[in-house]
């Protein structure tokens, strides 16, 4: 099918996948139009975009658990539509459980855990349709791949061609259409063109999927181009392996990434030819040999990953990795042993190791907390620093070494989860206090520098009403603002420079007026009383001479004072300015 005739189809593989998937729809448009409200509503950003992003999350969410509930009852014969309305009906209470128990916040945890349930869910409507059934399944979802790529290809020509119009408009009419309009077509296309174009394709109970309908190009692809690259790929690996043992050398944090992301191309590959196997003696060779190829090359994985364990215990990254490489050890075995192979447990297995690894006392997130905090206990202990009592003892004279692996740990716990979740500091633990707690600083990661910054951000509570009464000009300014002089009155004019931080105001050629913006965002932080929302009244400066009055209101100010509160950090500012000639 080329472009043009499948724009001829388009209305009528709407209709069709609005009569099979509504539902699944429904959410996807809902998403859509939160998104492009959210778009349009920057203040949700500050007073409850987290909340609208969260609900949208949800919304995404429930597009692959309702498709999995369709083909699920699509397999079943006889189904009454009541039971089939209850299934529906039980999605958005599954939802709703999940906001509220999984997704109180967007932080790391949700959202490696939202992303994992996402992949999940879409595997499992990938392998729904085919549990029943024994052949096939790997071509149903090579069906499902190429539809895939083929609606990319659809929303990309159809995104660039509305873009293009735009754009043309703009141009040619000086129409100002605002940016937001290119991002609310993105969401259109991308949300609700590409799904209903998708979800056409979908093959039915009754569709037969053939070997001949094994794409050509894909064939070709993975015949004459992947196989050799992966087996040149695979030699590399084992001399540079060999290599690593006649040296005795292992390097950091090359091995695991090597591996993985070899391992799992390797996988896929091998589930997209499995169904050419008889038909070629060199696809043949390559299922029956590389399996067992690659299993000492995850050994040496599991023994890098393993050393690193050792060191720095696990956290949620090495937890990943070895459940990847548990996974793939399980297929490469099961394509080792199993003459008659069904590739639909690969993917089921995928399923349950994605879910176990974020759900429950076993997920990555659970066993890195009781890791790191053994680690941590371990560490206390070693040095003195742990009383019988389980009461941290400070220390100020232990090695730079345990200070910085001490100081990795709370930033580990900073950055992905919680301080409270530490064992045996006191609720309410601030870095402020680590000197006092444990007898020196939080140091910094000499490879992460900016991990342990204390990062602040002030954002002015309500600017969407502001009174200009007592001025006659004002603009509005960022730390990325081109640096050109704006005119006002005829012979005034106002430039920031972020260069030297400072604003000036001129008239003709002489000054008038200057200020060092960053000096009065210091003085605003250091008065904010450590609160991220601040009033009018907090963010504004007024300043005036002889000639000119001037008010400078924030928007917003962001840095940090890691060091102390005397060496602030101003990274970026947004200001409005207020003139008054007087």
């Amino acid at each position: 099918m080329n472009i043009i005739e499948g724009f001829k189809k388009l209305p009528n593989r709407i209709s069709e996948s609005l009569k099979r998937f509504p539902i699944s729809l429904l959410y996807s448009v809902l998403t859509v139009c939160l998104l492009i409200y959210i778009n349009h509503n920057e203040f949700l950003f500050r007073d409850d975009g987290d909340l609208y992003s969260r609900i949208a999350m949800i919304l995404a969410l429930g597009i692959p658990l309702s498709l999995s509930i369709y083909v699920f009852f699509e397999t079943k014969d006889n189904v009454k539509k009541s039971i089939e309305i209850l299934g529906h009906i039980f999605t958005p209470i599954i939802l709703i459980g999940y906001y509220f128990l999984l997704l109180n916040e967007i932080d790391y945890v949700s959202g490696t855990r939202y992303t994992a349930y996402m992949i999940a869910f879409f595997i499992i409507f990938s392998f729904i349709p085919y549990i029943k059934r024994k052949h096939n399944y790997e071509l149903y979802v090579i069906r499902l791949f190429s539809r895939f790529i083929v609606t990319y290809v659809y929303s990309v020509v159809l995104y660039l061609g509305l873009a293009a119009i735009l754009t043309t408009i703009n141009l040619l009419f000086n129409a100002d259409i605002p940016g937001k309009i290119f991002a609310d077509i993105a969401f259109v296309v991308a949300g609700i063109f590409a799904p209903a174009f998708f979800l056409a394709d979908i093959p039915k109970k009754g569709d037969k999927i053939t070997i001949r309908s094994f794409p050509k190009v894909l064939k070709v692809l993975l015949e004459y181009i992947v196989l050799p690259l992966i087996s040149i790929y695979t030699i590399i690996l084992y001399v540079y392996f060999g290599k690593i043992i006649i040296t005795s050398q292992l390097p950091q944090n090359i091995i695991g990434n090597l591996v993985l992301w070899y391992s799992i191309i390797m996988t896929i590959v091998l589930f997209f030819i499995y169904p050419l196997k008889g038909q070629s003696k060199w696809i043949n060779n390559f299922i029956k040999i590389f399996p067992k190829a690659i299993i000492p090359l995850i050994g040496m994985m599991f023994w890098a990953v393993a050393l690193r364990i050792n060191a720095y215990g696990i956290t949620e990254d090495r937890y990943f990795v070895i459940a990847v490489g548990i996974w793939v050890t399980g297929v490469m075995i099961y394509y080792s042993l199993k003459k008659d192979i069904r590739n639909i447990w690969v993917t089921i297995s995928l399923a349950l190791i994605i879910i176990i690894s974020v759900t429950g006392p076993i997920s990555a997130y659970s066993v890195s907390k009781w890791s790191q905090n053994n680690r941590f206990e371990k560490l206390l202990k070693s040095n003195n620093m742990l009383t019988d009592s389980l009461d941290i003892n400070p220390n100020e004279n232990v090695s730079e070494d345990v200070q910085r692996e001490v100081s990795s740990i709370i930033r580990y716990f900073l950055n992905y989860h919680s301080l409270d979740d530490i064992r045996f500091l006191s609720d309410g633990f601030d870095l402020r206090e680590m000197e006092d707690v444990f007898g020196f600083d939080l140091k910094e990661d000499h490879m992460y520098p900016y991990q342990n910054r204390n990062y602040f951000n002030h954002i002015l509570e309500d600017e969407r009403i502001i009174s200009i009464e007592d001025y006659d000009y004002f603009t509005f300014y960022t730390t990325y603002e081109p640096q050109s002089a704006k005119i006002f009155g005829g012979d005034y004019s106002v430039k920031y420079s972020s260069s030297n931080d400072e604003i000036v105001i001129k008239n003709n050629d002489n000054e008038i007026y200057t200020k060092n913006i960053n000096d009065i965002a210091r003085k605003i932080h250091k008065d904010s009383s450590n609160k991220d929302i601040l009033d009018m009244n907090d963010m504004k400066f007024t300043d005036q001479n002889n000639d000119i009055k001037v008010q400078i209101l924030f928007k917003n100010i962001n840095g940090n004072n890691t060091n102390s509160n005397e060496n602030i950090e101003i990274e970026r500012v947004e200001f409005f300015v207020f003139i008054k000639i007087k």
